[in-house]
This record gives C-alpha cells, sequence and structure tokens, in this order.
C-alpha cells in the first residue's frame, strides 16, 4: 500500500491515505467478477433454434419406439421438437416422457414440452395456478430445454385475463429464466379476446400455429402473422407450419418449402411442424419436410467447465489474469 499526498485550496497540505491497485489486479477482480454474468449470457438461448416438429401422442410416432423416434428425427434433420407434456391439471403421456426425451437428448435433439391449457373448468372456476405448477413440474422434472403454452378456446371466455396473470406469475416465480414461448392462433386481430398482453409480457418468443389450411398460400399467411405479432410485442418468432390432412384439404410439397422458405426470407430463427405423427403417414410429406435444410447446424452446447476454460484462456491471452 502507498500514500500520496494531496494539495487542497488555500495552501494547506493534508495526507489522504488509499490504496493505489495495480491495474492488472484490478481486471483480474473485474473479469472474475463477471463471469459469471458471461457465462449465463453464453449459456441462454431463450428460443428454439432451426427446424423442429411438435409431438403429440408418442404411441404415434416411430412405431411408439423411443430409439427409433430418436434415429428418425436425426436423419429428418431436427435439431429440436417440442412433446406434449401436458393437458391441463395433469401431465400427459406420462408412461413414456422419460425414454422418448432421454432417447432424443442422447441424440443431440434439444427437447422442448408443450402443454394445451385451460385456464379454468367448466365451471369457469380458475385452475390456473394448478396448471402452472404442472408446467412447473414437467419442465423441472424432465430438465425441459423451454415450453411452449398452447392457448387457445378456452382462454377467450370471461376471466381469461386473470387466469393468464396467475398462470405467468407462477411459473415465473419458480422458472424465472426458462424460455416460455405462446404456441397460438396466428392473427391476434381474429381473437381480441385471448389475453395476449398477460401472457406475451413474460414470454420470450412467438410459436403461433400458422395454419394455411383450406388454401395455399403459406408464405402470405405467414407474413401476415409475423406482421401482427410483431405489432403486440417485438420477439422472436419460431412459426409452426402445417404438415396435417384435415376434411380433403391437404399441404402440397410445395406448401411446405414455401413455407420453409419464407421464414428464411424474414429471417426467423426456427421452424417446426405440426405434427410428428400427421407427417409420418404420408411419405412423401416427410421426405419433403427431411429435406428442406435450415443452414448450419448449431454445433454441440459446450459444458459449463468448457466455457470456464474458454473465458480464462482468454482473460490470461489478454494478460488480465
Amino acid at each position: 500500500m502507498e500514500f500520496t499526498p494531496s494539495t487542497l485550496p488555500g495552501g494547506a497540505n493534508h495526507v489522504f491515505i488509499f490504496p493505489i491497485l495495480d491495474i492488472r489486479k484490478f481486471v483480474a477482480l473485474l473479469i472474475k467478477s463477471l463471469i459469471g454474468t458471461l457465462i449465463a449470457t453464453l449459456v441462454s438461448v431463450n428460443h428454439p433454434q432451426g427446424k423442429g416438429i411438435l409431438i403429440w401422442q408418442l404411441r404415434g410416432c416411430a412405431g411408439g419406439n423411443s430409439l427409433d423416434l430418436a434415429g428418425r428425427a436425426k436423419a429428418a434433420g431436427f435439431t429440436w421438437v417440442a412433446i406434449k407434456v401436458q393437458d391441463g391439471v395433469r401431465i400427459y403421456q406420462e408412461e413414456r416422457l422419460a425414454e422418448a426425451i432421454n432417447a432424443l437428448k442422447s441424440n443431440g435433439i434439444s427437447v422442448w414440452g408443450w402443454g394445451y391449457l385451460y385456464g379454468a373448468d367448466w365451471r369457469l372456476s380458475s385452475q390456473a395456478r394448478a396448471e402452472a405448477q404442472i408446467t412447473i413440474q414437467a419442465v423441472q422434472g424432465y430438465q425441459l430445454a423451454g415450453f411452449l403454452m398452447d392457448a387457445e378456446n378456452p382462454y377467450k371466455r370471461q376471466g381469461s385475463r386473470i387466469w393468464a396473470t396467475v398462470y405467468m406469475t407462477t411459473i415465473r416465480t419458480s422458472l424465472p429464466d426458462i424460455p416460455l414461448g405462446l404456441c397460438s392462433y396466428r392473427y391476434p386481430s381474429y381473437h381480441p379476446e385471448l389475453p395476449w398482453y398477460e401472457f406475451l409480457s413474460r414470454c420470450d418468443f412467438h410459436a403461433p400455429q400458422v395454419y394455411w389450411q383450406d388454401a395455399h398460400n403459406p408464405g402470405e399467411q405467414l407474413r401476415r402473422s409475423v406482421s401482427e405479432l410483431n405489432g403486440l410485442r417485438d420477439l422472436p418468432i419460431i412459426p409452426i407450419g402445417a404438415a396435417y390432412s384435415e376434411h380433403g384439404w391437404t399441404p402440397t410439397d410445395t406448401d411446405l418449402k414455401e413455407f420453409a422458405d419464407t421464414a428464411k426470407d424474414l429471417q426467423l430463427p426456427g421452424i417446426a411442424w405440426w405434427s410428428w405423427q400427421h407427417a409420418e403417414i404420408e411419405a412423401s410429406r416427410w421426405t419433403t419436410i427431411s429435406n428442406i435444410q435450415w443452414g448450419n447446424q448449431p454445433p454441440p452446447p459446450l459444458t459449463l467447465e468448457e466455457r470456464v476454460a474458454r473465458l480464462e484462456k482468454l482473460a490470461h491471452e489478454h494478460g488480465w489474469m
């Protein structure tokens, strides 16, 4: 420790004592104090990335075989899947989840969950808090990368704003950093009753259901969906495309490619399809989706120890430590 004299106005000399720190030591201390924040930033991914697919019923996908499911997902180029893990106040298909999730993770697939939310029972008695507890249980129990909230017609009933607020507050109290996305209607303007603000104010991304059923203009519908959702809140958008057939309508291979190409043109971080079991039953549809490329595949995530080592190496190379 050194001492430095200081002269005050008026000619009086006074001696103030303070330490002169070595600048290298100071920077080293600063680096160490920021290392936790830097690691959190590097680790954090608050939305799905790349090409994904939604899974409804595991028993209807890949013959109900978890190993085949994981192998097919990897072969099709999916970097992530979202499995239905919740239906209201209960865990969904609990007997199959652990095996399927572990198999997918072992093949380098990021596993997200999704759940259908009701907000209240048929008497309009709120069950939002109970639904939030099930979401928390699923995310923590299966170590999911994040969660997509499927809020549709039940959340257009009277009282839905309060239910959404309770649900989101409960989730964020226990899971403040888990990535959350709202997986609902593609055009908010068609569904003003839905509590969009209450959900989106605590969401990290949009995951609109852009189903162009009874038409063949997925690009146009996707652009409109993106525009409307950005008008509500500017968040990353990962749209869900139509890979199903219904009432005589079916998406063409051209439709599927146009949907993906438009998402790329809009520089969206990813896309997904509804759903695995619907796409798989039509061989040409599955092949088309499998052949859709989504740029370079993201590298496997570094472990926490690898991230710390890289930061320390960088600090030593610059003489900060």
